[in-house]
């Protein structure tokens, strides 16, 4: 209603150029989502008058090609020498396995000293898919010899204080 509103106070009646103007003025005004829930709106009105012929095409939305929250190597780099110097050895494997395998948080929590072990582990997620996550090997190694200092053979490997699994939002 709001968008039907809007046009009626632009202009007297509906026509394909003022329809056209209209589209014109919303690009020039709002952020595409916004541009097209408008059209939405007047497409409808045009279904409702008969005039499905002059309805407006949507206006693309350009996806961004690239992250702009993504720390640099740099960054990283020195992150992990910062957490490793600090002996928060902990946090630092928290960082190189959601680093080194891509791995979400909600599967990072499920990683147990069978997976690095074995090099890879088995998820799956919505439908049933699997998605397998590969450990580095040089991940692996240093994984491991961190395991063997905290003398675990298997079970979790980020474990809270109380020494059960983290969940998502203590990591």
């Amino acid at each position: 209603m709001f968008a039907i509103k809007q046009y009626g106070e632009q202009y007297d009646d509906v026509t394909q150029k003022k329809l056209r103007e209209y589209k014109v003025w919303l690009i020039e005004n709002y952020k595409p989502k916004t541009v097209n829930l408008r059209l939405r709106a007047i497409n409808c009105y045009l279904e409702c008058i008969g005039k499905e012929k002059w309805k407006q095409p949507f206006v693309r939305v350009q996806q961004k090609t690239f992250l702009e929250n993504v720390i640099s190597e740099a960054d990283y780099k020195y992150f992990k020498s910062c957490l490793k110097n600090d002996d928060e050895m902990f946090w630092y494997f928290v960082i190189r396995f959601l680093a080194a395998t891509g791995a979400r948080v909600s599967e990072l929590i499920q990683i147990k000293a069978e997976h690095v072990k074995l090099g890879h582990l088995d998820l799956y997620s919505k439908g049933g898919k699997l998605r397998r996550i590969y450990i580095p090997k040089e991940l692996q190694n240093e994984a491991l010899s961190w395991l063997d200092e905290k003398q675990q053979e298997s079970g979790f490997i980020f474990l809270n204080k109380y020494g059960e699994r983290i969940t998502t939002r203590g990591c």
